[in-house]
Parts: structure tokens; C-alpha cells; sequence
């Protein structure tokens, strides 16, 4: 089974004791970014910020803050994930070993994204892009960021989720 949404993935963590829910206002203006680095560094949960100043939205980080965590949210979905990145390197693949990746083609339009009029995305109605939590990481930064808790690096040659 995978996640149909970020919702159900938070409660999934949360289940099992992965998450913790902060529902006091956060500011993200450098306190949001302390709060992560602080619970990062200890190997601590990912962690739910119910109510952002400035912002109508929750905001979620730490996600794949433990490899055992990362390893937890994709355990159902590592394998097929898996055999759509082998063929994407190597597409002859397909015709050495077909059963093997019969069902990537299902995984990969699996991971596009769907286009709903109703359920979660549509019950916050309307939105633009300054209503999203605005964090600021550190004093001297050019200003808040939007796109920085997707990101997901690992040095070069250290041990990866894959």
C-alpha cells in the first residue's frame, strides 16, 4: 500500500510514533527551522507544525530525517520504485528479464500527479504560493524558501535509501 496523500503518510507516522504534533504558533522566520535542526540532531521525530504564523496551512518536516525512517514511509513501495530507476538507466532491461518489470510502467504513472476537483486539496479552496509557510532558515539568507524541505541530499558516498 502507498500513500494516497501527505495526510495519510503523517498518520501513518504518527501511528507509529514517528511524528509529534507542535500546536503552539510557529514562526517561520528562523524559530521553524531551529525547532527541525534541534529534534534533527537528536534523531528525533518528524514533526507536525499545526499552526504557522502567517499561513493558513500546516507545514510537516523531518520526514526522512532517520534512515529508518525513510526506509518505514517507502517499505511498500521501495521495490517497485526500484525496478522504474533500473529501467530508466537502462531501458534494455525490460526485454532481458520482461516479468521483472511488468508492473513499472503501473508504478511509474502511479507517481504522477492526479488532478482532483474534490477531497484534501480542494477543502482549502483557492490559494497562491505567499499563503505556503515561508521558511527562513538562517539569519543571513536571501529570504524564506518554499521548495527547500523537498529536497533530499546525501554526501557522495554514503548509504542511501535505495
Amino acid at each position: 500500500m502507498s500513500y494516497r496523500s501527505l495526510q495519510e503518510c503523517v498518520l501513518d507516522l504518527e501511528r507509529h510514533g514517528k511524528l509529534v504534533r507542535i500546536r503552539e504558533e510557529v514562526d517561520p522566520n528562523l524559530e521553524m527551522a531551529e525547532i527541525h535542526r534541534r529534534v534533527y540532531d537528536t534523531g528525533g521525530p518528524a514533526l507536525l507544525f499545526e499552526r504557522v504564523k502567517g499561513s493558513p496551512f500546516p507545514a510537516v518536516s523531518n520526514l526522512y530525517g532517520t534512515y529508518e525512517r525513510t526506509e518505514f514511509l517507502f517499505r511498500h513501495t521501495l521495490e517497485r520504485v526500484k525496478r522504474v530507476i533500473e529501467l530508466k538507466a537502462d531501458p534494455a532491461n525490460f526485454f532481458k528479464r520482461p516479468l521483472r518489470y511488468l508492473g513499472a510502467p503501473f508504478t511509474a504513472l502511479a507517481a504522477l500527479p492526479m488532478r482532483t476537483r474534490f477531497g484534501i486539496a480542494s477543502a482549502w479552496g483557492e490559494t497562491t504560493i505567499d499563503q505556503l509557510p515561508q521558511v527562513k532558515s538562517w539569519p543571513d539568507d536571501g529570504g524564506a524558501f518554499v521548495t527547500l524541505p523537498q529536497v533530499f541530499t546525501l554526501p557522495p558516498g554514503s548509504r542511501n535509501a535505495m
